[in-house]
């Protein structure tokens, strides 16, 4: 026999949490597949990469975003903190690693996103500079090999 309780708990629709969302997001990005990344941002997003804004709008969004991962062969996402706060927003402490266009970069990240209504609608992430410089000169021999004509 099924109580009122339980029939308004199956009928009820399951919305994602916004962890579930960013974890969707950031799969997305790992697969590569711009599209599903875009289908979970706001019309309104808005991108900073600390201290830069990169985006305000998802058309602004989806340049800087195809831009950076044009020569993208691997994206990976190594979690060592997700966890949602209050209102929507979600930390992560995770390692990010890319491969791609010659460039080889592992780079540790701190990130919070807003999520409203089960899109981004804010991603800011926190990084070292100097790492990240420290990264693409290491790469800078097969970026270069990768550029040349013929590679």
């Amino acid at each position: 026999m099924t109580t009122e309780a339980n029939a308004q708990a199956i009928d009820a629709p399951t919305e994602p949490t916004a962890q579930q969302v960013v974890e969707s997001f950031l799969s997305a990005l790992e697969r590569l597949d711009m599209s599903a990344a875009l289908d979970l941002v706001s019309g309104d997003v808005r991108w900073v990469n600390h201290p830069w804004v990169s985006s305000k709008n998802k058309a602004q969004f989806e340049k800087v975003l195809k831009g950076m991962f044009a020569s993208a062969e691997v994206f990976e996402v190594r979690y060592n903190d997700i966890h949602e706060r209050d209102n929507g927003v979600v930390y992560t402490d995770r390692i990010d690693i890319f491969e791609g266009g010659g460039l080889s970069m592992t780079l540790p990240v701190q990130g919070e996103f807003r999520v409203r209504d089960g899109k981004v609608t804010e991603w800011v992430d926190r990084f070292s500079w100097v790492t990240l410089t420290k990264e693409i000169a290491k790469s800078l021999p097969s970026i270069v090999k990768a550029r040349l004509p013929g590679s």
